[in-house]
């Protein structure tokens, strides 16, 4: 029986996967400006890039990240290879920039600062703005634990957001506290939660033996509404650790960044100590979450490294994209070179090349007539036509059209073939 497939089933066979996206056109670059500026900025603080596999050894998320938190326990994409080794596609960045950082002995020059940016894979509910394959860019700084430090990558995080475009949006911090802080709240938390265990989710209620503190982190309603009445961790902070968070506070207040104290933040991964931070947008929506981070204390010590102190944070790329202003993106402006015959390539593509050489961003449209290349420069979304024909050559000028201007007086420019660079680049406020 010979099995018929349609080119409508060819197409379902081979669309991507569940929760995975195809970037391209105006995404990618819009991903590639937030990443470019991301990276100047990171530059500007001191951050050198890294590069690590998508692939760890499983161990490598589990010790980090932690059992019990939903990363690891629902959402990793973990498999075992042909040499019976679990892997996993890493679901979130730290944990393998501190692995490679301890493999690499990049602590033997501390302090170290690397920013990193790539996929990342998580299986989870997918809907706008959250992905399975998603993107991320984060920044880790290890070896140096000071107020300062924390202020000054809350106010990192803060810039970037404004340099893309993004305004709308409210930091929150907390403080998580030392070890003295932790065991005195984990037995209020407790003694608080047990009284309402059976109202908890099975979740929570398996949490509250290992890490009553995820409990804070539940996504569950009934979780949500036991919690809001929980202790505080404020009111069981060590006095260290309160002159800590006090000094942060203070130093974002002297640098003028705005902030709310939310005494229920805890993040959602086991590896945060002292400062915790996330960058929340304002506007309404489910995904408001931009990205977020904090400090960490032990982290290099359980890969094996020295037992230093660390910051960092990650934004999500396609969050940002969500919701950055469009009329702040920096579209490079695009020129089509358009020959009206064939009689004119030659000339249409030296002039191509003078517009490259010049850094200017231009395409030369070929084939068909001039009405069709015209249509043809409409679809790639060029703003500027240079059209060459017979008349042009003869008087050595070319016919610059605005694609996107209104304005029928100002559309259309005959310009001297000597001075159309410098013409364009005017246009282009180059």
């Amino acid at each position: 029986m010979l099995l018929c497939i349609t080119k409508r089933n060819m197409i379902d066979m081979f669309r991507p996967v569940r929760g995975m996206k195809d970037l391209f056109g105006s995404d990618i670059d819009r991903y590639q400006f937030i990443i470019n500026k991301a990276i100047d900025i990171g530059k500007k603080y001191g951050f050198l890039h890294i590069s690590t596999p998508i692939l760890e050894h499983t161990d490598v998320f589990k010790r980090s990240i932690g059992d019990e938190t939903d990363v690891v326990s629902k959402e990793m994409y973990t498999f075992e290879d042909r040499g019976g080794e679990s892997l996993t596609l890493r679901p979130e960045g730290t944990a393998g920039v501190v692995r490679a950082i301890v493999s690499e002995s990049l602590y033997q020059n501390l302090p170290v600062k690397l920013m990193y940016h790539g996929e990342m894979f998580r299986y989870d509910r997918p809907q706008k703005g959250r992905y399975r394959q998603f993107r991320q860019l984060g920044f880790e700084h290890i070896g140096e634990k000071n107020p300062y430090i924390d202020a000054l990558t809350i106010a990192m995080g803060n810039e970037i957001l404004h340099a893309i475009g993004v305004f709308d949006f409210r930091i929150f911090i907390n403080t998580l506290g030392d070890d003295e802080t932790r065991t005195n709240y984990t037995k209020a938390l407790v003694k608080y939660l047990s009284r309402h265990k059976d109202s908890l989710s099975k979740e929570s209620q398996i949490r509250l033996d290992k890490n009553p503190m995820r409990i804070l982190d539940s996504k569950d309603k009934m979780d949500n509404e036991i919690c809001s009445m929980a202790p505080l961790i404020v009111d069981y902070i060590s006095k260290e650790a309160g002159n800590y968070f006090e000094k942060v506070c203070m130093l974002l207040d002297k640098i003028d960044i705005n902030y709310d104290v939310d005494n229920f933040l805890v993040r959602g991964l086991d590896y945060y100590s002292h400062t915790a931070f996330e960058f929340k947008s304002i506007k309404e929506g489910s995904q408001n979450a931009l990205g977020g981070g904090g400090r960490y204390d032990k982290l290099l010590k359980m890969f094996g490294g020295p037992d230093v102190s660390g910051i960092g944070f990650a934004f999500g790329v396609e969050r940002l994209m969500l919701h950055m202003q469009k009329e702040h993106f920096d579209k490079r402006i695009k020129t089509a070179v358009i020959p009206v015959s064939d009689n004119e390539n030659d000339i249409a593509f030296e002039t191509l090349i003078s517009l490259h050489n010049a850094g200017l961003n231009a395409e030369i449209i070929l084939g068909g007539n001039i009405s069709k290349k015209m249509k043809h420069a409409h679809r790639q979304n060029c703003d500027i036509a240079v059209i060459i024909g017979e008349d042009e050559i003869a008087d050595n000028k070319v016919t610059v059209k605005f694609m996107q201007q209104n304005d029928i007086d100002n559309k259309m420019k005959s310009i001297h073939r000597g001075v159309l660079i410098p013409f364009l680049k005017d246009a282009y406020n180059i």
